[in-house]
């Protein structure tokens, strides 16, 4: 049976998302059978310092170093349990020992899939204003929106302050909201993609009156359809 990688920790909340999610998936798939999984777990904090500061030669290296460990683990394939380390994906991918798939192409799919065209974009501020969502999307005729500088500066602290440690405040949930509905309202958006695997923490699809691409679900389910297909 194939076996997944996962670079965790990037933070602990999602990194635990993943694995609840894939462990509960894949045994509705395959009644009383849980799936192969290796994880190396990384200082969220520090992987952050790197990406801020576009330390790529350095995030690189402690990425690819976390895949090898995971490879010598026995994983046959891997996946970083973050957005924003995606702005050196095609450096990882081109120097990694195994597959590597990739949640901006989930996400891609996803948009697709739904026949959308414009999106708006939250995550951590690396995210919003590393042009490495853009880039992929464009090429699919995606148009991808973000908030404006104060907006994304908010956000930002309330996922590397609050979310990162697990804590949903009402007062940051409302104030995420109020963005979306100011993007949808301004911009017409039509979806939203929660580009931080933290913000599922504080918002869901039952929350947005617009598509929600929530990128550990759609991400997971990629990693799902990968094993089923390594395993058959």
């Amino acid at each position: 049976m194939a076996k997944v990688g996962l670079v965790g920790g990037m933070g602990p909340e999602s990194t635990l998302d993943y694995y609840q999610q894939l462990t509960s998936k894949y045994e509705k798939m395959h009644p009383k059978s849980y799936p192969p999984i290796v994880i190396d777990s990384l200082d969220v904090y520090h992987m952050l310092d790197l990406e801020e500061k576009g330390q790529k030669i350095l995030l690189v290296n402690e990425l690819l170093t976390s895949i090898q460990k995971l490879q010598a683990a026995g994983a046959d394939f891997a996946a970083l349990t973050a957005n924003t380390p995606h702005m050196v994906f095609d450096e990882l991918q081109s120097a990694s020992p195994i597959p590597l798939l990739s949640i901006v192409d989930s996400v891609a799919e996803a948009i697709r899939d739904k026949k959308q065209s414009v999106v708006g974009l939250l995550g951590t501020k690396v995210t919003m204003t590393n042009p490495f969502y853009k880039n992929k999307l464009v090429k699919k005729q995606i148009k991808v929106i973000v908030p404006n500088e104060v907006q994304i500066e908010r956000i930002h602290e309330i996922i590397s302050s609050e979310l990162e440690l697990g804590i949903v405040k009402q007062s940051s949930r409302k104030y995420l909201l109020n963005v979306i509905s100011q993007l949808k309202r301004e911009a017409h958006i039509q979806g939203i993609i929660l580009g931080c695997t933290e913000l599922p923490l504080a918002l869901t699809a039952s929350d947005i009156d617009i598509a929600v691409y929530d990128t550990v679900q759609l991400h997971v389910n990629t990693i799902l359809k990968k094993l089923d297909a390594d395993t058959n």
